[in-house]
């Protein structure tokens, strides 16, 4: 496969509108224009009230990045960097998905089921910062900026060692390295809607 062939097929599996479509079929509701409006497993659940459903989202986003992952690197058996840029790709589809007129989710579920076919470093530190932020902030959204923003750097210090334990495939911790800096900055951008709204807050305050 070559890399555009790769890039299509990722995003297009990406884009598959999980929450969308169920919570149309369990609730006849248009997610895009309900609760946060956000295509994903939290704007599920508060809208359908329903915890079920929300793991059920999920649980399916996190496979779209799982599978094109494993697919590419398990079974294809192709090098570390076509499999992260159809990682990647099918993260951008999940958070910019083009039946759904490029309004998906924030691609957490899908990057974290990604990393479970290329290594758990990024999602383990991820997971420390978000808990111990939200531990005392009580603020989802502020738990996933400041987990995207530190985490590559956090990953910049530890040993190389620690990363190698954890990795699943064959790649040296320098490219997960600068996999984990590029997944974040994907991250980020899709959680454009939420900085703008904490520097509105935070302006809000200060007045």
């Amino acid at each position: 496969m070559n890399l555009a062939a790769i890039l299509v097929v990722g995003y297009l599996i990406g884009s598959i509108p999980t929450a969308y479509l169920l919570v149309r079929w369990k609730a006849g509701i248009d997610i895009r224009h309900a609760g946060s409006g956000n295509v994903g497993a939290f704007n599920t659940f508060d809208v359908t009230k329903s915890k079920q459903i929300g793991i059920i989202v999920g649980l399916l986003d996190a496979l779209k990045g799982f599978i094109v992952a494993a697919s590419l690197g398990w079974i294809l058996k192709l090098t570390f960097e076509y499999q992260a840029a159809g990682f990647l790709a099918a993260i951008v589809g999940h958070n910019y998905p083009i039946w759904l007129r490029f309004r998906g989710g924030r691609g957490l579920a899908t990057g974290a089921g990604g990393m479970f076919a290329v290594g758990l470093a990024y999602t383990l530190v991820w997971c420390i910062v978000w808990v111990s932020v939200y531990k005392y902030r009580k603020d989802i959204l502020l738990g996933n900026l400041v987990a995207i923003l530190t985490t590559p750097l956090l990953l910049l210090i530890v040993p190389d060692s620690w990363i190698e334990t954890l990795l699943i495939v064959s790649c040296s911790p320098s490219s997960f390295r600068i996999l984990a800096f590029v997944l974040s900055a994907v991250l980020l951008l899709s959680h454009w809607d939420a900085i703008r709204d904490l520097i509105t807050k935070q302006r809000a305050g200060n007045e």
